[in-house]
């Protein structure tokens, strides 16, 4: 997976983007592991228990609450990938970037895009806060 770190920011962000239906500026801005949480339900529909997952997280306990739903799911898969937790909610954007440029790989390898008929919004909306996530088209900060 060395492949995936020359992947650059500007990248991700798009991929991230696209593949959500998102609008984030800074890779910073999935410190709080919500993304991470809807990546993975696309990978594995239904195996991420979103409705737990909390897109207006802003404390880093809810950020850690949102990670053990992620490793949980990690683990329930068998996907052996350590989350260094506490790297990743500092929100120091090169942590992020390099977690979200594994992430981007990682997905790339086992379905290549958004699955046919998986809707991010509606899934996001599933969350608590996904209605008012800053990061969402068309709220907040959206173009």
């Amino acid at each position: 997976m060395e492949g995936a770190y020359f992947v650059g920011r500007k990248e991700v962000l798009a991929w991230i983007n696209t593949t959500c239906q998102l609008n984030i500026a800074k890779v910073e801005d999935t410190a709080s592991g919500a993304v991470a949480c809807l990546l993975l339900d696309m990978l594995y529909p239904g195996q991420v228990p979103l409705a737990r997952v909390n897109w207006s997280a802003n404390k880093s306990f809810e950020f850690v609450s949102n990670y053990k739903i992620l490793q949980n799911a990690f683990t329930k898969l068998k996907i052996d990938r350590h989350i260094d937790v506490d790297r990743l909610i500092s929100g120091r954007a090169m942590d992020n970037l390099e977690f979200m440029q594994w992430f981007k790989r990682y997905f790339e390898l086992e379905i290549g895009s958004r699955p046919a008929g998986y809707d991010p919004t509606a899934s996001r909306l599933r969350g608590k806060g996904g209605s008012s996530y800053k990061g969402a088209i068309g709220v907040g900060n959206a173009a």
